[in-house]
């Protein structure tokens, strides 16, 4: 079985077309203008084999498009579509600061209407708040912080989503689920499918490393396990060393751990950890989709094996509408797809219909950015890649799947172990 790879549908095909107003046969279309979709991923470095096919995927979008027309009223209207990829990576690891000067180069050019990304939470909080006070839709393939957009009833989020909101409207959306399933869901699966009862938990410190550790903490103790280190083993990657992790598992093995669960990303050091397990403790290692990239594989070398994580989505050859996609991205690009090349597909195609609708709402010219987001903000049923996506009022997903994979050294891919879904 095959790395987590990811789908176009049938249905996303024609919707895609009919977005690019097609018009009566036999009438005549305009090309008014030029229509962009800003990309803002990790693309270099140590994040890149994350947020590389995942840029793709929003990428190739906009290249089956080619253009929008309107929808019904004026699909006559055209305009030609054109994707702004930019990296929000320094020095190899994603940096919200870079991320926020992507954003408000989004937001200079006027003719940027729609936003697919980020792939980190922590790089989210910085540019959300730029996003929105200029109302640019941003639709995230990968976000799965839940403080980003929800405020639970524990009062664990403080006040932060509407923090990034300060003009009161949401911009803001995802295709992806949050890490109120995600992080439990790994806590599931670590209990109950591989009968685990003492784990240490270690994180980055980040907002996605450490919302998710907590999550998985608190769902393993619910499921009757304990946790080891009350304090979730927070450690800063930009300091951290083997010899440091070292210390860690030694301290873990006296414990008896049987399981390690790791909240954070590849880039901050999630492949370097479980090296450092390796003549130390033999145990199962499982992390969120942090480390879905290859580049876990070689920074984990050579104790990758018996290595498992999630992703917010469903597993790609379940699906029936898979083939389209995963011929197309390969013969685009060269390669398979990658864990979330699906949802940032879907997330550039919900943007382009979403135009389709704004520029009928525009008499058939171009749409402001008001426009486009109240549309992206109407989406219901909307079926694509991934499966039957909508909107709640959060800008969050109705979609909530999560996919357990196990990674193989051996064909340096992974194989699917495990799929939840949530109603």
């Amino acid at each position: 079985m095959e790395r987590p790879k990811v789908l176009a549908a049938i249905g996303v095909a024609g919707m895609v077309l009919a977005a690019c107003g097609g018009g009566p046969q036999g009438g005549s279309q305009t090309i008014k203008g030029t229509i962009k979709i800003g990309v803002d991923m990790p693309t270099s470095g140590s994040d890149a084999s994350d947020g590389l096919p995942t840029s793709k995927g929003a990428q190739l979008a906009v290249t089956k498009a080619g253009k929008v027309c309107g929808a019904s009223s004026h699909t006559d209207a055209c305009f030609t579509l054109q994707a702004m990829p930019l990296d929000d990576a320094v020095n190899g690891v994603h940096d919200p600061a870079q991320g926020a000067k992507n954003v408000q180069q989004f937001v200079s050019d006027s003719t940027v209407l729609g936003m697919v990304g980020p792939f980190n939470s922590s790089v989210a909080r910085a540019e959300m708040p730029i996003g929105n006070s200029a109302n640019l839709a941003m639709i995230s393939p990968a976000n799965t912080n839940e403080c980003l957009t929800q405020e639970p009833s524990d009062g664990h989020c403080a006040g932060q989503a509407a923090k990034l909101r300060p003009t009161g409207k949401n911009n803001y959306f995802r295709v992806c689920t949050t890490d109120l399933i995600q992080g439990p869901a790994a806590a599931d699966f670590a209990s109950k499918k591989l009968s685990k009862t003492k784990v240490y938990v270690m994180n980055d410190q980040q907002t996605y490393g450490l919302g998710i550790a907590q999550n998985f903490a608190k769902q393993f103790t619910s499921d009757g396990g304990t946790v080891l280190d009350s304090n979730l083993g927070g450690f800063d990657p930009g300091s951290a060393t083997i010899s440091d992790f070292k210390a860690k598992m030694n301290q873990a093995k006296s414990q008896g751990a049987d399981v390690v669960f790791f909240g954070g990303t590849t880039a901050t050091k999630g492949g370097l950890l479980r090296k450092a397990m390796q003549g130390i403790l033999d145990v199962p290692y499982v992390a969120g989709d942090g480390i879905s990239g290859d580049q876990f594989l070689k920074d984990a070398a050579p104790n990758a094996a018996n290595s498992y994580f999630t992703v917010a989505g469903p597993y790609p050859q379940k699906l029936s509408t898979a083939a389209t996609f995963l011929t197309d991205y390969k013969a685009k690009y060269g390669e398979d797809a990658g864990a979330y090349s699906a949802q940032a597909y879907d997330a550039g195609a919900i943007i382009i219909a979403a135009i389709s609708r704004a520029i009928d709402d525009a008499g058939g010219n171009m749409p402001t950015r008001d426009q486009v987001t109240a549309e992206v903000a109407k989406t219901k049923n909307y079926k694509g890649v991934i499966g039957t996506t909508s909107f709640d009022s959060n800008g969050d997903t109705s979609l909530k799947i999560i996919t357990v994979y196990k990674w193989n050294p051996d064909t340096s891919k992974s194989d699917f172990a495990d799929q939840v879904t949530v109603s």
